[in-house]
Formats: structure tokens, C-alpha cells, sequence
């Protein structure tokens, strides 16, 4: 994936604090290096990545807040998480805290990858 930032993705770092935005950019370096076929836009107030378009289909997003900055997994329900990474509660979207996905970059890459595989599935 290409770590050049276009103009949406810009404009939505500028409107974060400094330490937000250190984060968010940390965490797009860390999620960008698991996949070459990422795509990424401003989608739905955050940062969003997908592959070949699929953005209704989305895979995961960097999303900023006064609690801090997050990775949200669009299906992230459907994941395989064995460290227990993932926290939420509703029916498909599952999250985790910048500072815990810096710190099991791995774990991070591995969840990317399973988001992949499930990306067009749907619970029963």
C-alpha cells in the first residue's frame, strides 16, 4: 500500500489534536504494512480501508474520539481473535484502542488478515 496520504485523509488528520493525529498516523503505518491491496479514504467520519473498492463492504477503520483513537473491525464479530484483543458489544462491528494495537502489532496483522477472509460474510 502507498503511505502517501491523499488530500481527504489529510484534511481529517488536520482536524485532530497533535497527539490524536501521532497516533492515527502511527496506526495507519501499522495497519497499511499488513496488506499491499489496501485501499484507504475518508469514509463515515474516519479513516476507512477496504480492498478493490469494496467500500460498502468495508474492513476495518482508524477512528479518533475524545476517548482517543481506535481500530474498528467492520465485522469484527466474525473474526479470529485468540489474544482477546477485540472489545464490543454490537452485532458485527468489534474495536480496539490504538495504544493496544501498537503494542501487538502481530495480533493486528493477523485480525487484518482474517477481515479479509471475511470481509462479504454475514452472521446466521
Amino acid at each position: 500500500m502507498i503511505n502517501e496520504y491523499g488530500s481527504d485523509i489529510q484534511a481529517w488528520l488536520a482536524e485532530l489534536d497533535e497527539a490524536q493525529r501521532g497516533r492515527a498516523e502511527e496506526l495507519d503505518r501499522l495497519v497499511s504494512a499488513a496488506d499491499s491491496r489496501l485501499q484507504q479514504a475518508v469514509k463515515w467520519g474516519r479513516i476507512t480501508f477496504t480492498v478493490k473498492s469494496r467500500w460498502h463492504d468495508w474492513l476495518f477503520g482508524i477512528a479518533a474520539a475524545k476517548k482517543g483513537v481506535r481500530l474498528v473491525f467492520h465485522k469484527g464479530a466474525l473474526l479470529d481473535d485468540p489474544d482477546g484483543l477485540l472489545n464490543g458489544s454490537a452485532r458485527y462491528v468489534r474495536e480496539l484502542t490504538a495504544e493496544q494495537a501498537i503494542r501487538h502489532p502481530e495480533a493486528v496483522h493477523a485480525l487484518i488478515r482474517s477481515a479479509l477472509i471475511h470481509q462479504t460474510d454475514l452472521l446466521d
